[in-house]
């Protein structure tokens, strides 16, 4: 009985060391790792890992946003510790907003538009062409009759007055008018002069076949 008594005294003395339960962030995940208290200066070095405050520290990220991650990835809160009221933020029903209505299509009355005759074209009048005039040829000169000098006069022969007997018997022959002047002329027909007017004559014919001629040419 001694023994047990013994026994019953020192077990306090040997109790279990205090431990935390660490939640350890190793960059893609959470992890629970278990530790003394004693040796929670090793996590230092790991900014993310939530802690539980115990007798040898105040914890780490312990914060109400900690506590939620601590729970929900790792382990139940230490004893005497308890999960930050979460306030849900009130649903806030939008009010119902009426579209206002479309108003009524006007349909615009379809306005015939008139009919637009266009005026009927004018015919192209053409100015009457000209008739070209064409001058007739000039008509040659009229060629003139050569001049012809005129002719002297002939000398009548101036018959000598007859002289005693000769007279008389001249005068006794009888009065044959005529005959004494178809005698007196004697050759008066072929006289310079009558030539003379035939030439002119000739001249003139000639003159006036020539511009016969040259009136036929032109007309041709």
């Amino acid at each position: 009985m001694a023994g047990l008594g013994l026994i019953g005294l020192t077990a306090p003395a040997m109790a279990a060391p205090e431990k935390v339960t660490v939640c350890h962030n190793n960059g893609s995940s959470w992890e629970a790792l278990e530790f003394n208290v004693n040796g929670l200066s090793g996590h230092d070095q790991h900014p993310l890992d939530i802690i539980p405050p115990t007798s040898q520290s105040a914890g780490k990220n312990w914060t109400d946003a900690g506590k939620l991650l601590y729970v929900d990835n790792c382990a139940p809160l230490p004893p005497g510790e308890t999960l930050p009221v979460v306030v849900e933020p009130p649903v806030v029903t939008p009010p119902v907003v009426t579209p206002p209505v479309d108003p009524p299509v006007v349909v615009e009355p379809v306005v015939e538009q008139p009919v637009v005759v266009p005026p009927a074209e004018q015919p192209v009048v053409h100015p009457p062409v000209a008739a070209e005039v064409v001058a007739p040829p000039a008509a040659p000169p009229a060629a003139s009759a050569p001049v012809v000098p005129a002719q002297p006069a002939a000398a009548t022969p101036q018959v000598p007055a007859r002289t005693g007997a000769a007279a008389s018997a001249t005068t006794n022959l009888g009065t044959n008018k005529g005959y004494n002047a178809q005698t007196a002329v004697g050759g008066a027909e072929y006289s310079p002069a009558w030539v003379a007017g035939l030439g002119a004559l000739v001249a003139a014919g000639a003159a006036v076949a020539v511009r016969r001629r040259a009136d036929a040419s032109a007309a041709g």
